[in-house]
């Protein structure tokens, strides 16, 4: 039978060739297959067949081979010799009952066979006893299969004298046809195999070389079908693959990491969001007089140094670096990424730059480069974060009130002559560290009055010493603050003689005697207001 159902050729009706097969039902049955196989009972003619279908493979299928048995009693005879056992084979029809199709029963048993199925009790594929004719019958039913819509069965039967004979052939004939049509599709596979599993493992082999990161390998498979088209894809993805690695490399050199990975996961806008941050500005201290008459290459090589020193502390505390100017350094602690204890990390961050600071001017001590010092401001805040210029050159940075405050803190720390200066919002937010504040302050460009201060560390790394003076230092302050010119000098003055090269006490012990001669207004809140930057 051919692919659409037309009849090739036919043994039993000669006329049907290029017709219609009669057999559609169980050719589509076959098509459902595993293996495109199926067996069935099929009446031709008003007459039972047993058919086996089996698809002509050359090697690709081209037709059905329809093999059919007549079912009748010669042909019970037969499976009856195979078996030595009475074989009978019945039909069940919907409203009558069971009709035997063949069966090499005796007469008498033969009638008496379908009352026996209808009103004794037996399961398919258990072994029963049915009394026929006055004679039992080790049975075994099982179904032979379904006839359209009509049930078929076969009834292997002997009497319980002959219940031990040998009865396993009708198994063995049942198995070479499964093994033909085994057989049959071992040997599609295997052609099947040729055409598709090679070249599907080459591109399974190049799959792991592109895990591992070789995306320049090519899968070389010279077909003209869907698998080769899908070769020449792959291949263009590795190239597609190494592209865009190498963009990633690239931009993660000219911006943050964190910032690479946010701009390549979606898709770029212009635009921002409120986001609470800590803004760090550092910044050379005396950089213009570094730079005199030292050559341009020393002085890059100098500066690159140190700001791959200090972008390595940033990046280690999780901040994010924003831009360099210059000398400059401003990192965000917040955004893109929030970690939930970013006031921390940037006060964590101004303190390893300090430290890290001291090796690399013992490194260029050796190489005969100045030392260097740094000023670091913090300020923790709500600013817009996001990017910010045009549709063809934008910038991920923040803005907002508090970036310019972190900014204004950090030129700060020369007029205080300390390392860091925070804001209080950022000490508030990071209370694991020992604090000296050190002013009450109005910057320029601000009507806001800010308290500042120095983080010193942690507590258990600080001296009790160093513990001790803070506090004698913090109760000058409050003397300071309380108008008390007189106990504020005597205390700051201590306070100096005991450590001359702090400037803050000298310059709080300037104020105390400036205050005494010419006291500040009445409703003065101890704070001070700089006109300049």
């Amino acid at each position: 039978v051919s692919m659409d159902g037309t009849v090739i050729v036919d043994t039993l009706h000669p006329q049907a060739a290029g017709k219609p097969s009669p057999k559609l039902r169980l050719l589509e049955k076959a098509e459902r297959s595993q293996y495109g196989e199926t067996t069935g009972v099929v009446f031709l003619d008003e007459q039972p067949f047993q058919m086996v279908v089996v698809p002509l493979l050359i090697p690709f299928q081209d037709a059905w081979v329809c093999v059919g048995f007549r079912i009748d009693d010669a042909f019970a005879k037969v499976l009856q010799q195979d078996t030595h056992s009475h074989v009978s084979l019945l039909r069940a029809d919907t409203g009558k009952g069971w009709a035997v199709l063949a069966s090499t029963l005796p007469a008498q048993a033969r009638e008496r066979l379908p009352n026996a199925l209808t009103e004794q009790p037996w399961r398919e594929g258990e072994t029963g006893t049915f009394d026929l004719a006055s004679e039992a019958y080790i049975s075994l039913v099982a179904p032979l299969s379904d006839a359209e819509t009509q049930r078929v069965v076969v009834v292997l039967q002997r009497s319980l004298e002959e219940a031990l004979a040998p009865y396993t052939r009708l198994r063995v004939v049942l198995g070479a046809l499964f093994a033909f049509g085994a057989l049959l599709s071992v040997i599609g596979a295997v052609l099947i195999a040729r055409m598709v599993t090679r070249p599907v493992l080459k591109l399974a082999a190049g799959a792991r070389r592109i895990e591992q990161g070789d995306y320049l390998q090519t899968v070389d498979i010279d077909q003209r079908d869907e698998i080769g088209d899908l070769a020449r894809a792959f291949s263009s993805m590795g190239k597609g693959l190494a592209e865009r690695d190498r963009v990633r490399s690239l931009l993660g050199k000219v911006v943050s990491p964190a910032i690479a990975e946010m701009l390549l996961s979606k898709e770029i806008e212009l635009g921002g969001e409120e986001r609470e941050v800590s803004i760090l500005f550092s910044d050379l201290r005396n950089f213009t007089s570094l730079c005199e008459n030292r050559s341009s290459q020393e002085i890059l090589a100098l500066l690159n140094r140190y700001l791959t020193q200090m972008s390595a502390v940033v990046e280690d505390h999780g901040g994010v670096i924003d831009k360099y100017v210059g000398d400059s350094v401003m990192a965000l602690f917040g955004a893109p990424l929030h970690h939930g204890d970013d006031a921390a990390r940037a006060t964590s961050t101004a303190l390893g730059m300090h430290a890290a600071l001291n090796d690399l001017n013992e490194d260029f001590a050796n190489r005969g480069w100045p030392r260097l010092e740094i000023g670091v401001g913090i300020n923790t805040a709500r600013v817009v974060a996001g990017n910010m210029g045009s549709p063809t050159r934008m910038n991920y940075t923040v803005i907002g009130d508090g970036v310019n405050l972190a900014s204004r803190l950090e030129q700060l720390c020369k007029h205080y002559a300390v390392p860091i200066v925070i804001s209080e919002t950022t000490q508030v937010a990071a209370a694991g560290f020992v604090y000296r504040e050190l002013d009450r302050v109005c910057v320029k460009g601000k009507t806001e009055v800010v308290n500042i201060y120095q983080p010193l560390g942690r507590p258990d790394d600080l001296a009790p010493a160093v513990l001790e003076e803070l506090a004698r230092y913090h109760e000058a302050l409050a003397m300071y603050r309380a108008r008390d010119w007189e106990g504020a000098q005597a205390r700051l003055q201590a306070l100096h003689t005991a450590a001359p090269d702090c400037r803050l006490y000298l310059l709080y012990l300037d104020r105390a005697k400036a205050f005494q001669l010419e006291p500040p207004p009445l409703d003065w809140d101890g704070s001070f207001i700089f006109d300049e930057k």
